[in-house]
């Protein structure tokens, strides 16, 4: 049976129950150009482990609006994580998510307002755009199936 979804910004798990799971998915979230704090405890708590189970990551983060920028080579982002805690996930994949000005904060606005106006984005502060390509995160959970039958879990 496999365990239910944790949120790592609540609550790390515990390394024993990271040693003994058949697969472990990590969504990590960016901003500000980089991943959230607890996503990197994370991964530093995952290569603690002597061994390792496999590692399926995505990382969400806008720069993967373009198809370009969904894989570890194309996405700055994905690779620099990778490559900062010496992983070889065995899927990893990057997804845009959604871009909504008027769900953030003031200083957000203005703050991914300005990246957008560099990278040539949306700029309008009324854009509500939904970037995720769906089919591209049931090809990630397919993945993350295959995986798991590969481990033998249910």
């Amino acid at each position: 049976m496999p365990a239910a979804a944790q949120d790592i910004a609540v609550a790390q798990p515990a390394p024993s129950d990271l040693a003994a799971a058949s697969v472990v998915v990590l969504v990590a979230a960016v901003r500000y150009g980089r991943h959230l704090p607890e996503a990197d405890r994370f991964l530093a708590l995952y290569r603690s482990l002597h061994s390792p189970p496999p590692l399926a990551l995505a990382s969400v983060n806008l720069t993967a609006r373009r198809s370009a920028k969904t894989t570890v080579t194309g996405n700055a982002y994905l690779r620099k994580v990778i490559a900062r805690h010496h992983l070889a996930p065995a899927v990893a994949v990057a997804f845009a998510g959604r871009l909504d000005y008027r769900h953030y904060g003031w200083l957000d606005r203005r703050i991914i307002r300005f990246i957008m106006l560099l990278t040539r984005g949306p700029t309008d502060p009324n854009t509500c755009i939904e970037y995720t390509s769906w089919r591209a995160v049931d090809e990630f959970v397919a993945r993350i199936v295959e995986l798991m039958q590969r481990a033998g879990s249910p």
